[in-house]
């Protein structure tokens, strides 16, 4: 009968061969891409600590990581090394996910730019060829949408290159683009309450939407400037009119009661609160509106009661 032997055994012979500076030096010469070593000044090979990566995850892997310089120059090149004796039908996953805990690790010690981490599965497990993809795109059910994705440009909203009439065009998003492009350069504040007013105006905008608005205005504008704005919409809308005199003089009578600076953390707290509560509404974790909406979870859990 075959002596029973754990993974630990496999995972500590494994470690322990692998921290020898010179016999992890042949290993990559062997196993690394000519390309790949090419690059490498193998005489700054280092043993790394890698205790940044969770504890849970830890118990899973080997744990070895190295750092080598490249030969042009300071940059660094970490070597990621997971052994395995059973397959693990997400380990392309989660050798991405290490890498991405080392590319953490690197920039939190004041670093600038990316290091290349480069991800290495040895694998001697009974079945045989390894049966499970080591491409963590495979990892998708949608593989070629997820490719595409995360192997191109992520998608950028830029409102300072958009020209103001397709921002009109933007529905229920509208009126808060219009406000968040055009409230940092208040040069004209004209052409701030004519857009404004425009989106406002439109069959998509909600009286929750307009208060938002307005709420947002009063946080960021010098009291003339929210005062000239405001009453300039009130001139040029359609509709919601009363929604928006009702709001900004409530928030700018607690701001003349209280003075700018709290009249416009009343104003934040406000936001705030209507953000939570529409968070609470479709029932997110309380961990997550704490972050998203800045209240405390004893804030949030206030205002569950009724």
């Amino acid at each position: 009968m075959n002596k029973s032997i754990s993974i630990s055994s496999h995972d500590s012979a494994f470690k322990r061969f692998m921290m020898n500076v010179s016999n992890a030096k042949d290993f990559f010469f062997i196993h690394l891409s000519e390309e790949l070593k090419s690059q490498c000044d193998f005489s700054t090979l280092q043993l790394q600590n890698s205790s940044f990566i969770d504890i849970k995850l830890r118990s899973r892997m080997s744990d070895i990581l190295y750092l080598v310089k490249t030969k042009e120059g300071d940059v660094p090149i970490y070597l990621l090394v997971e052994h395995q004796s059973r397959p693990d039908r997400m380990i392309a996953w989660r050798m991405m996910h290490y890498a991405f805990c080392t590319m953490n690790q690197h920039l939190q010690q004041g670093y600038k730019s990316l290091p290349l981490v480069v991800p290495i599965l040895f694998y001697h497990g009974k079945k045989k060829p390894y049966p499970f993809p080591v491409n963590w795109m495979e990892c998708f059910p949608l593989s070629s949408l997820a490719n595409q994705l995360y192997s191109n440009n992520f998608s950028l909203i830029d409102l300072t290159s958009i020209e103001d009439d397709i921002l009109l065009t933007h529905k229920k998003a509208a009126v808060m683009e219009i406000a968040m492009k055009h409230v940092n350069s208040c040069n004209d504040l004209n052409q701030i309450a004519t857009l404004l007013s425009k989106a406002i105006n439109q069959k998509n905008c909600r009286d929750e939407d307009t208060v938002a608005v307005v709420q947002y205005l009063f946080s960021i504008m010098d009291t003339s400037d929210f005062e000239f704005v405001i009453n300039k919409i009130v001139e040029q809308v359609d509709n919601h009119r009363e929604v928006i005199m009702n709001i900004a003089w409530r928030l700018e009578n607690k701001g003349f009661e209280l003075g700018k600076n709290e009249g416009i953390e009343i104003g934040k707290k406000i936001v705030q609160i209507e953000l939570a509560q529409n968070l609470l509404k479709e029932n997110f974790d309380l961990s997550f509106i704490e972050r998203v909406s800045g209240l405390s979870v004893q804030e949030i859990e206030e205002l569950t009661v009724v």
